[in-house]
């Protein structure tokens, strides 16, 4: 007995000076960092895998067994086998050449590896390699046979049809020309959307150019099945982090005095314009910033690897919150989001895990098929990237397990073995992981024999969660055919009727009869995110079907102050003023958007009005656009409108240089009545046109040291601009 107590003081005063020494270098053991972290009454922290199992884990997700992938991102900062030629003032760095893919490449130190608990005791026991050499591997995804891997500038699929844990074959390259420049930046976030598609993100400070489609920021996503490439949006920040909450509203988590972004089909984000560049469509003259935050947010400006909670392990509060790492201030904080109009809002709701130990770094979380939240810590000292020396520690990295009360203790299983009812009953799991898995698995198999089932629960679901999952399962299944499409656009849950719009809208054809429903839904439809989305999908569709679905929404005055849908209903506008076959079907569009009857529509005088006219004005090298101008200002008939027509000729015109006649435009310009003001501006216009007794004007209104200063000043520019012999 004394021998042993001897051994077990020993043990005690070994683990005490490894605790304090690694206090003294800034870093504590897995277990002893579990214990210190702060968490809500109730919950406790569980080291699920740590050092040396695990290093520089990045990012992580579950498969159909329950068991954890992680990539060991062990390669970064800098890309093997490659040289910088140049590097800017972000540190965006130029390489000499461009890597061949795995495993033709540089080898890296990348690797990405499967972790099991297989003795059930809640800690990681086993780990396979499935692959190594891999070089800035920065996201991943399993499922459809194999498993999907963001090297930029690839994006690249290992095939595992046997499910061995090995690669079947080298990897296929799916995709190329991710941006490379920064390795804290580069694509990531790879997920399995509910729509069967493969999204991922950009971070900021990189470039891609895929299939002609060029971007920095952005929300990608890719068909596994047509092998089709979109960018689902456009900007919102350094993206590091995608999720859905139970409705299949999209968030992506950025950095910044914000938490996400609720990124919808389509839509264009706030960038860091001067760092970045403006957005590569030169014509959405507007853009949506983060969700709006009705708090102050705690703990600096990072917020990667946020989720939706949709578990069943935490209490009710915690659902459909979004729950994001911060590792500038090591923790881990809660969001109440709330809906405004078609988007949402936020409030900060609480700390999950307060650390107490400035190593603490978490990068990603993820929900487990036991409901719990998996946190992803990468651990170092060093949070910042700004000083190029790699000086990381790449000896260790955990991933924390976050508990409510008991551990749920899961047996073996393997959903791949269910029978498909099984699978369709894993529609109704508090779980949501369990539903998603199961979705994926009948993806793959296309099971047409669950088709009738599907559509007769859909049919009678009315929880919106499990009526989305019925849709969600049906579409994949292949059940979605154009009658059961147009019956499902009256169901009467909000969501379904929302996702079956986006599921047409993905497919860019509608017929005659599905037309002159969605027109019916845009009239009368009371739910915003139905009109977000019938917004969002009239920029995909034809526009002899689209357009009067497109002019209901436009009368929709009740959305006018919506956060999102005025600014979607002018990107679906745009999209149709630029149809490729201008001659033809644009100039059909360009016609109709200048009729009285158009423009006196409630969004189109508040939001559209002044971007159509500044769209035309910068199409003045098209002979049909300044007459379409002259259109949009005989129609001004008051003041507002005016000002807005005048303001838009005016952006547009902006920097160019006018080298067309248009009498139809400066006989219209000398016909607006007096008594609607804007005589600055329209005598600015007439000067720009070429008209010699407008010249004459502004030469003595410029000369005139009695006028006002600001109106003298714009006519000086102008007139400079007009190049005339009296203006010089």
């Amino acid at each position: 007995m004394p021998s042993s107590l001897a051994r077990l003081a020993l043990c005690s005063v070994f683990t005490l000076i490894s605790a304090v020494k690694a206090f003294a270098d800034g870093g504590f053991p897995a277990e002893v960092a579990a214990s210190r972290m702060v968490v809500p009454p109730g919950f406790h922290v569980e080291v699920f895998a740590s050092e040396p199992m695990v290093r520089q884990p990045l990012s992580a997700c579950f498969d159909e067994r329950g068991r954890m992938w992680v990539i060991e991102y062990l390669q970064y900062p800098n890309p093997a086998g490659l040289k910088p030629v140049e590097v800017d003032q972000y540190l965006r760095t130029k390489y000499d050449k461009v890597p061949e893919p795995p495993p033709k490449g540089p080898k890296g130190a990348d690797r990405i590896k499967i972790l099991e608990d297989t003795d059930g005791d809640g800690k990681a026991d086993k780990s396979t390699i499935f692959v190594e050499g891999l070089n800035l591997a920065s996201g991943l995804a399993v499922g459809r046979g194999g498993v999907y891997v963001a090297q930029a500038p690839y994006l690249l699929f290992y095939p595992d049809r046997d499910r061995d844990d090995k690669p079947d074959s080298d990897p296929q390259v799916l995709l190329s020309g991710f941006g490379l420049e920064d390795a804290h930046a580069t694509v990531n976030s790879l997920a399995f959307g509910p729509d069967g598609w493969l999204y991922g993100a950009q971070g900021s400070t990189v470039t891609a150019n895929i299939r002609g489609i060029g971007f920095q920021q952005g929300i990608w996503r890719y068909h596994p099945v047509s092998n089709r490439f979109e960018l689902f949006a456009e900007g919102g920040g350094n993206t590091w982090g995608l999720d859905w909450d139970s409705a299949g509203n999209t968030f992506g988590s950025s950095n910044g005095s914000y938490i996400a972004f609720h990124v919808v089909q389509g839509g264009y984000y706030v960038k860091g314009f001067a760092k970045h560049g403006p957005l590569h469509n030169p014509r959405t003259y507007g853009y949506f910033g983060p969700i709006a935050y009705r708090s102050n947010k705690v703990g600096g400006h990072v917020t990667p690897g946020g989720i939706i909670y949709k578990g069943d392990a935490y209490p009710d509060a915690y659902q459909g919150e979004f729950i994001g790492g911060n590792l500038l201030s090591n923790a881990v904080y809660r969001h109440d989001l709330s809906s405004e109009g078609s988007s949402f809002s936020g409030k900060h709701a609480g700390t999950l895990i307060e650390a107490r130990d400035p190593w603490f770094r978490p990068i990603d979380l993820t929900v487990g098929p036991d409901g719990c939240i998996y946190v992803v810590d990468w651990y170092d000292k060093r949070a910042s990237h700004l000083d190029p020396r790699d000086t990381w520690d790449k000896t260790n990295g955990r991933i924390y397990r976050v508990v409510y009360g008991e551990r749920r203790k899961l047996k073996p299983f393997d959903l791949s073995k269910l029978s498909g009812d099984e699978l369709v009953g894993l529609r109704t799991s508090k779980n949501d992981w369990q539903a998603a898995q199961a979705r994926e698995i009948l993806a793959v198999r296309r099971d047409k024999t669950l088709i009738p089932k599907l559509r007769s629960l859909l049919d009678t679901d009315r929880d919106e969660t499990v009526a989305l999952r019925d849709l969600w399962a049906l579409n994949l299944s292949g059940g979605l055919d154009e009658p059961t499409a147009e019956r499902l656009l009256s169901h009467p849950v909000a969501g379904v009727r929302r996702w079956v719009i986006r599921l047409l809208g993905d497919d860019g054809r509608l017929t005659e009869s599905q037309a002159a429903t969605l027109r019916h839904l845009a009239e009368t439809d009371p739910d915003p995110g139905v009109r977000s989305q019938l917004a969002s999908s009239c920029a995909r569709w034809d526009g002899a079907r689209s357009f009067p679905i497109l002019t209901a929404l436009l009368n929709r005055s009740e959305d006018a102050k919506d956060p999102q849908i005025p600014l979607l209903l002018w990107w679906a506008c745009e999209a149709r003023l630029s149809a490729l076959d201008r001659s033809v079907t644009g100039h059909r569009w360009w016609n109709w958007m200048t009729q009285p009857e158009f423009l006196r529509l409630p969004l189109v005088r508040s939001t559209v009005l002044e971007r159509l006219t500044r769209w035309f004005a910068s199409s003045s090298d098209d002979p049909a656009a300044l007459p379409a101008l002259a259109r949009l200002l005989a129609g001004s008939k008051d003041g507002e409108s005016l000002a807005k027509v005048l303001n838009g000729i005016e952006a547009g015109w902006e920097g160019r240089k006018l080298g067309v006649s248009a009498p139809e435009l400066v006989r219209t310009l000398r016909e607006v009545p007096e008594n609607l003001g804007q005589s600055g501006a329209r005598l600015r216009l007439l000067v720009r046109l070429g008209d010699p007794q407008a010249s004459a004007t502004a030469l003595r209104e410029v000369m005139n040291a009695q006028g006002v200063d600001k109106d003298r000043l714009a006519l000086i520019s102008t007139v400079g601009a007009d190049g005339t012999r009296e203006a010089l």
